[in-house]
Protein backbone atom coordinates (compact mmCIF):
# COMPACT_ATOMS: atom_id res chain seq x y z
CA UNK A 1 0.00 0.00 0.00
CA UNK A 2 3.09 2.04 0.80
CA UNK A 3 4.73 1.67 -3.04
CA UNK A 4 1.22 2.58 -4.45
CA UNK A 5 0.18 5.78 -3.59
CA UNK A 6 -3.06 5.25 -5.44
CA UNK A 7 -4.23 2.38 -3.23
CA UNK A 8 -5.22 4.88 -0.68
CA UNK A 9 -7.93 6.23 -3.05
CA UNK A 10 -9.02 2.83 -4.22
CA UNK A 11 -8.96 0.74 -1.04
CA UNK A 12 -12.39 2.31 0.56
CA UNK A 13 -14.02 1.89 -2.71
CA UNK A 14 -13.50 -1.75 -2.58
CA UNK A 15 -16.13 -2.75 -0.37
CA UNK A 16 -18.55 -0.54 -2.30
CA UNK A 17 -17.33 -2.16 -5.96
CA UNK A 18 -17.94 -6.01 -4.29
CA UNK A 19 -21.20 -5.17 -3.16
CA UNK A 20 -22.04 -3.50 -6.72
CA UNK A 21 -22.78 0.31 -4.89
CA UNK A 22 -20.79 2.03 -7.22
CA UNK A 23 -21.55 4.59 -10.30
CA UNK A 24 -20.61 2.75 -13.53
CA UNK A 25 -17.84 5.42 -14.31
CA UNK A 26 -16.67 4.60 -10.38
CA UNK A 27 -16.35 1.10 -11.12
CA UNK A 28 -14.71 1.45 -14.32
CA UNK A 29 -11.88 3.34 -12.46
CA UNK A 30 -11.56 0.75 -9.91
CA UNK A 31 -11.17 -2.14 -12.46
CA UNK A 32 -8.58 -0.53 -13.85
CA UNK A 33 -6.72 -0.01 -10.89
CA UNK A 34 -7.37 -3.73 -9.86
CA UNK A 35 -5.61 -3.96 -12.94
CA UNK A 36 -2.27 -2.53 -12.51
CA UNK A 37 -2.17 -3.07 -8.40
CA UNK A 38 -1.83 -6.73 -6.80
CA UNK A 39 -2.52 -5.51 -3.23
CA UNK A 40 -6.00 -4.28 -3.85
CA UNK A 41 -6.79 -7.10 -6.22
CA UNK A 42 -6.32 -9.72 -3.29
CA UNK A 43 -7.82 -7.65 -1.06
CA UNK A 44 -10.87 -7.58 -3.45
CA UNK A 45 -10.44 -11.26 -3.66
CA UNK A 46 -10.96 -11.21 0.25
CA UNK A 47 -13.97 -9.06 0.77
CA UNK A 48 -15.85 -11.10 -2.07
CA UNK A 49 -15.02 -14.45 0.52
CA UNK A 50 -16.31 -12.83 3.20
CA UNK A 51 -19.07 -11.79 1.59
CA UNK A 52 -19.87 -15.12 0.84
CA UNK A 53 -18.98 -16.42 4.02
CA UNK A 54 -21.61 -14.07 5.49
CA UNK A 55 -24.51 -14.95 2.59
CA UNK A 56 -24.29 -18.96 3.89
CA UNK A 57 -24.89 -17.88 7.37
CA UNK A 58 -27.81 -16.34 6.70
CA UNK A 59 -29.30 -19.01 4.73
CA UNK A 60 -28.37 -21.62 7.13
CA UNK A 61 -29.80 -19.21 10.46
CA UNK A 62 -32.88 -18.55 8.05
CA UNK A 63 -33.60 -22.69 7.44
CA UNK A 64 -33.49 -23.03 11.28
CA UNK A 65 -36.25 -20.68 12.17
CA UNK A 66 -39.91 -21.67 11.65
CA UNK A 67 -41.55 -19.32 9.75
CA UNK A 68 -45.48 -21.22 10.08
CA UNK A 69 -46.85 -19.26 12.01
CA UNK A 70 -45.00 -15.93 12.45
CA UNK A 71 -47.50 -13.96 10.67
CA UNK A 72 -50.54 -15.15 12.86
CA UNK A 73 -48.20 -14.21 15.84
CA UNK A 74 -46.88 -10.79 14.92
CA UNK A 75 -51.00 -10.24 13.82
CA UNK A 76 -52.02 -11.62 16.72
CA UNK A 77 -49.46 -8.62 18.63
CA UNK A 78 -50.89 -5.98 17.09
CA UNK A 79 -54.91 -6.48 16.14
CA UNK A 80 -56.47 -5.95 19.56
CA UNK A 81 -58.16 -8.42 21.09
CA UNK A 82 -62.26 -7.91 20.42
CA UNK A 83 -64.45 -7.18 23.17
CA UNK A 84 -67.81 -9.33 23.66
CA UNK A 85 -70.68 -8.70 21.74
CA UNK A 86 -72.87 -7.06 24.58
CA UNK A 87 -70.14 -4.74 25.51
CA UNK A 88 -70.04 -3.81 21.88
CA UNK A 89 -73.84 -3.29 20.85
CA UNK A 90 -73.56 -1.15 24.27
CA UNK A 91 -70.92 1.13 23.10
CA UNK A 92 -72.17 1.22 19.64
CA UNK A 93 -75.57 2.62 20.99
CA UNK A 94 -73.81 4.98 23.51
CA UNK A 95 -72.04 6.31 20.20
CA UNK A 96 -75.24 6.69 18.23
CA UNK A 97 -76.89 8.63 20.50
CA UNK A 98 -73.70 11.02 21.83
CA UNK A 99 -73.56 11.84 18.02
CA UNK A 100 -76.51 11.41 16.09
CA UNK A 101 -79.12 12.30 19.09
CA UNK A 102 -80.66 14.88 16.80
CA UNK A 103 -81.04 12.77 13.58
CA UNK A 104 -82.48 9.77 15.98
CA UNK A 105 -85.36 12.04 17.64
CA UNK A 106 -86.36 13.14 14.46
CA UNK A 107 -86.54 10.51 12.61
CA UNK A 108 -88.44 8.60 15.80
CA UNK A 109 -90.42 11.78 15.22
CA UNK A 110 -91.54 11.46 11.99
CA UNK A 111 -92.63 7.86 11.81
CA UNK A 112 -94.47 8.52 15.49
CA UNK A 113 -96.80 11.28 13.29
CA UNK A 114 -96.63 8.94 10.25
CA UNK A 115 -97.89 6.16 12.11
CA UNK A 116 -101.07 8.76 13.70
CA UNK A 117 -102.17 10.09 10.42
CA UNK A 118 -101.58 6.89 8.30
CA UNK A 119 -103.35 4.50 10.79
CA UNK A 120 -106.63 6.23 10.86
CA UNK A 121 -107.09 6.92 7.34
CA UNK A 122 -106.14 2.79 6.84
CA UNK A 123 -108.91 1.97 8.73
CA UNK A 124 -111.74 4.88 7.71
CA UNK A 125 -111.23 3.30 4.11
CA UNK A 126 -111.71 -0.31 5.00
CA UNK A 127 -114.51 -1.09 2.57
CA UNK A 128 -117.84 -2.97 4.72
CA UNK A 129 -118.06 -6.80 5.49
CA UNK A 130 -119.37 -8.60 1.80
CA UNK A 131 -117.97 -5.29 -0.42
CA UNK A 132 -114.08 -5.44 -0.35
CA UNK A 133 -113.90 -8.91 0.80
CA UNK A 134 -113.56 -12.55 -1.25
CA UNK A 135 -115.49 -12.61 -4.40
CA UNK A 136 -119.14 -14.44 -3.80
CA UNK A 137 -120.52 -16.21 -6.81
CA UNK A 138 -124.37 -16.83 -6.71
CA UNK A 139 -125.28 -20.45 -7.14
CA UNK A 140 -129.56 -19.83 -6.79
CA UNK A 141 -132.01 -17.97 -5.79
CA UNK A 142 -135.61 -18.56 -4.36
CA UNK A 143 -137.40 -16.26 -3.44
CA UNK A 144 -139.93 -16.33 -0.01
CA UNK A 145 -143.37 -18.05 -0.35
CA UNK A 146 -146.27 -15.77 -2.55
CA UNK A 147 -143.35 -12.64 -2.77
CA UNK A 148 -144.67 -10.32 -5.27
CA UNK A 149 -141.09 -9.83 -6.35
CA UNK A 150 -139.20 -12.07 -8.73
CA UNK A 151 -135.41 -12.27 -8.78
CA UNK A 152 -133.65 -11.56 -12.19
CA UNK A 153 -129.90 -12.50 -12.06
CA UNK A 154 -127.73 -10.94 -14.69
CA UNK A 155 -123.78 -11.46 -15.47
CA UNK A 156 -121.57 -8.65 -16.61
CA UNK A 157 -118.62 -8.75 -19.01
CA UNK A 158 -116.32 -9.36 -16.09
CA UNK A 159 -117.70 -12.18 -14.44
CA UNK A 160 -119.71 -9.84 -12.16
CA UNK A 161 -123.26 -10.42 -10.36
CA UNK A 162 -126.19 -8.23 -10.86
CA UNK A 163 -129.69 -9.08 -9.25
CA UNK A 164 -132.61 -7.26 -10.01
CA UNK A 165 -135.95 -7.17 -8.30
CA UNK A 166 -139.03 -7.33 -10.26
CA UNK A 167 -143.02 -7.02 -9.58
CA UNK A 168 -144.35 -9.97 -10.21
CA UNK A 169 -148.20 -9.33 -11.67
CA UNK A 170 -150.59 -12.02 -12.53
CA UNK A 171 -151.06 -13.89 -15.60
CA UNK A 172 -153.80 -11.77 -17.18
CA UNK A 173 -152.79 -8.60 -16.16
CA UNK A 174 -155.53 -8.01 -13.08
CA UNK A 175 -154.52 -7.11 -9.59
CA UNK A 176 -154.69 -10.01 -7.07
CA UNK A 177 -157.35 -11.65 -4.93
CA UNK A 178 -156.48 -10.44 -1.72
CA UNK A 179 -155.76 -6.51 -3.59
CA UNK A 180 -159.57 -6.92 -4.00
CA UNK A 181 -160.39 -7.71 -0.60
CA UNK A 182 -158.09 -5.05 0.95
CA UNK A 183 -160.14 -2.72 -1.49
CA UNK A 184 -163.19 -4.00 -0.53
CA UNK A 185 -162.07 -4.01 3.37
CA UNK A 186 -161.20 -0.23 3.27
CA UNK A 187 -163.60 1.23 0.91
CA UNK A 188 -166.89 -1.01 1.03
CA UNK A 189 -168.62 1.96 3.31
CA UNK A 190 -167.65 4.73 1.40
CA UNK A 191 -169.18 3.49 -1.82
CA UNK A 192 -172.95 4.51 -3.43
CA UNK A 193 -175.93 4.21 -0.95
CA UNK A 194 -178.09 3.34 -3.87
CA UNK A 195 -176.14 0.08 -4.47
CA UNK A 196 -175.84 -2.50 -2.17
CA UNK A 197 -172.66 -3.20 -0.30
CA UNK A 198 -170.56 -6.40 -2.02
CA UNK A 199 -169.99 -9.15 0.21
CA UNK A 200 -166.93 -9.54 0.83
CA UNK A 201 -164.76 -12.49 -0.40
CA UNK A 202 -164.32 -15.90 1.69
CA UNK A 203 -160.43 -15.34 2.80
CA UNK A 204 -158.11 -18.13 2.80
CA UNK A 205 -158.17 -19.89 5.94
CA UNK A 206 -160.66 -22.37 6.99
CA UNK A 207 -162.48 -19.65 9.36
CA UNK A 208 -165.51 -17.28 7.55
CA UNK A 209 -165.07 -13.54 8.13
CA UNK A 210 -168.78 -12.03 8.79
CA UNK A 211 -170.01 -10.03 6.21
CA UNK A 212 -171.57 -7.17 6.35
CA UNK A 213 -172.38 -3.61 5.49
CA UNK A 214 -171.01 -0.69 6.55
CA UNK A 215 -170.61 0.28 9.91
Amino acid sequence: MAGNPACERFVPMLSPYVDGELTPAERVNVERHLGACRDCTGRAADLRAESGLLRVGLDMAVDDVDFKDFAQKVMARVTPEKPPLLERLKLALSEMFLYQRTAMVSSLATAAVLVLVGLPLLLSDRAPVGYGAERMTVKSIQPYQDARVAPVVMETDNGGTIIWLVDEETQDGSPSEEDEELEEDIGGGLRGKGKGPKPLGKPKTDVERPSGGPL
